[in-house]
């Protein structure tokens, strides 16, 4: 008896689990169902939807291929499948959310989508290049701060398209709005959307691994298959816990001096400048308007000096040139480098002039927050820092919206290098010519009073700095080396006017003057391709500039700890 109640008792339940296993299935199966009599009975609500889909799928496929842009050369089979796969992700990704989000949340969700486009689309405007996570998380509140200029910043054109796209997406969403998907239908779509996705991506992961991250592909490259998120995953997953400081250390063990074997030597006064001159391109020198020189000064400086075309070193902002500068090797390839914690400031530039009895000095008009410079200069051993706060502070200099204007700085600047009674080093970094060049006042937009285009505003703020700096460095006098150089070339250009870049490279003047002598007849390299084919980069030239301080001033005691320290012999070039 207790046997026969025990197997029909386990009959029952097999019973009941295998007609809840038919019930689950049979939903399963209805769902299809339900979905062909929505679109039957709701065309106008499901062709909405698909219109919906279709223009967000088209708008965030064109964002990617503007913006994820990438200098390595890859394989014919790479770039003919690539893309293709990355509009299939973005429709499946889309195609989901449209599925498993109700529509009150999808119009939140779009109207959050078009001002991040427009911010990807303002980035890769300046800076060329697609957007890094770290870059975000590194410098949001630098961003904030450019956020005043943002109606100047943003690409109108695709601004406008952008703007045409979200209202066709609002308007879809607002008419399919009376017509909802079946729940259980809505939701075997999205899962089966999500894992087809899923799928896909993980496919890509095979054909572009994502630790590539680590090496020599970037965001662009990455995501040129994929789209942003992959990247940006991969940039929190593998460059994070300390392995930015890895990385960064890797690239400060790299050794580049390949000028100075090859150039002759020269002496540095006591009273020495190293400037940081903002958006200053290679291709505005010499170039005329209407046969008038937009930099006349600069023009005859550089028939005076050593000049060379090189490479920048501009991978993640203004502040990798002036790193550069001041530490004599390359920068994080991932991040600001100023803000990686515990990374060693060893024998830089600044420490190297103190054991040779010079007190440095660093100008710059901007906050000293802004990419966390001051505690930066700090660490690097300048004898004092000038930035906004000193410079309104302590000696009354008034800020626009960037900050103390150059001329104000230059000639603060040039009034304590006369006054040094000891060997000085000026460090400075200019600023007003920062893009977009709006900042100049009437009176001083020379070359075109009423500049309408990007370029003519950038041809004026050329002039601007051209006239800055012929009055600064004239009236230093003798006894006086000054080295310019540019933290990147502009960003804008017309039918008559290109910046300086080549297939992902950017390229830069760069100056070594002496007040008392023709340099030009000295260098070497004068006449050579080496001086302006853009094979050396900006830490060839710092470093020869380092050099030639430690050969014509001697150290005030033996050298210490940190001038012994591993990078004075790093690693040969990789």
């Amino acid at each position: 008896m207790l046997k026969r109640s025990s197997k029909s008792g386990a009959s029952r339940a097999t019973a009941v689990t295998a007609a809840a296993g038919k019930g689950v299935f049979a939903r399963v199966a209805a769902a299809p169902r339900r979905l062909v009599g929505f679109g039957v009975r709701e065309k106008t609500g499901l062709w909405c939807l698909a219109a919906f889909i279709l223009v967000w799928t088209i708008e965030l496929y064109a964002v990617q291929a503007a913006t994820l842009v990438y200098p390595n050369a890859t394989g014919a089979r790479f770039a003919f499948w690539a893309p293709k796969i990355r509009l299939a992700l973005d429709f499946l990704f889309i195609s989901a959310l449209t599925c498993w989000l109700p529509r009150r949340w999808l119009n939140v969700l779009v109207v959050g989508a078009f001002f991040s486009y427009v911010g990807l689309m303002t980035y890769f405007k300046y800076f060329l290049r697609p957007l890094s996570l770290l870059t975000i998380l590194g410098n949001w509140r630098e961003g904030t701060q450019v956020g005043g200029f943002a109606l100047d910043m943003f690409p109108r054109g695709p601004a406008l398209l952008l703007m045409l796209a979200l209202a066709l997406k609002l308007v879809a969403l607002f008419f399919s709005n009376k017509a909802s998907l079946p729940r259980k239908g809505a939701w075997l779509g999205g899962a089966l959307l999500t894992l087809a996705y899923a799928s896909l991506f993980l496919f890509t992961t095979f054909v572009s691994p994502l630790d590539r991250i680590m090496a020599t592909q970037g965001v662009g490259r990455l995501g040129a298959i994929r789209g942003y998120l992959g990247p940006w995953f991969a940039e929190w997953y593998y460059l994070s816990d300390g392995r930015l400081l890895d990385r960064a250390m890797e690239r400060r063990r790299i050794s580049y001096d390949r000028l100075t074997p090859v150039e002759a030597d020269i002496p540095i006064h006591d009273r020495l400048v190293i400037l940081q001159a903002e958006s200053l391109d290679t291709n505005i020198l010499g170039y005329r308007v209407d046969g008038v020189e937009v930099t006349p000064f600069l023009n005859r400086l550089r028939d005076l000096s050593m000049y060379y075309r090189v490479r920048a070193m501009h991978a993640n902002g203004s502040s990798d040139a002036d790193f550069v500068a001041l530490n004599g090797v390359a920068g994080s390839a991932h991040e600001n480098t100023y803000m990686i914690p515990e990374y060693p400031y060893i024998n830089t530039t600044p420490q190297l002039l103190a054991r040779r009895g010079y007190s440095t000095y660093s100008f710059h008009g901007n906050s000293g927050e802004f990419y966390r410079r001051r505690l930066a200069f700090q660490q690097m051993g300048f004898a004092g820092l000038y930035f906004r706060r000193e410079l309104e502070g302590d000696y009354g200099l008034k800020a626009d919206r960037w900050g103390v204007r150059d001329r104000d700085v230059l000639n603060l600047s040039a009034q304590q290098l006369r006054e040094a009674a000891s060997p000085t080093c000026h460090f400075v970094i200019t600023l007003t010519t920062h893009t977009p060049y709006t900042l100049l006042a009437p009176s001083e937009k020379e070359i075109f009073p009423n500049a309408r285009t990007s370029v003519e505003n950038y041809v004026n703020n050329m002039r601007y700095l051209d006239n800055c700096l012929r009055d600064y460095i004239t009236s230093l006098g003798s006894g006086t080396t000054v080295m310019i150089y540019a933290d990147h070339p502009t960003e804008v250009g017309d039918d008559q006017f290109s910046s300086d870049r080549l297939d992902g490279r950017e390229f830069i003047p760069c100056f070594i003057y002496d007040a008392d002598q023709d340099l030009s007849k000295v260098q070497k390299t004068r006449k050579q391709v080496l001086s302006r084919d853009g094979s050396l980069n900006l830490v060839d030239v710092i470093n020869y500039l380092r050099g030639q301080i430690t050969r014509s001033h001697q150290p005030l005691k033996a050298p210490d700890a940190d001038a012994r320290a591993e990078d004075q012999n790093p690693a040969p070039e990789r």
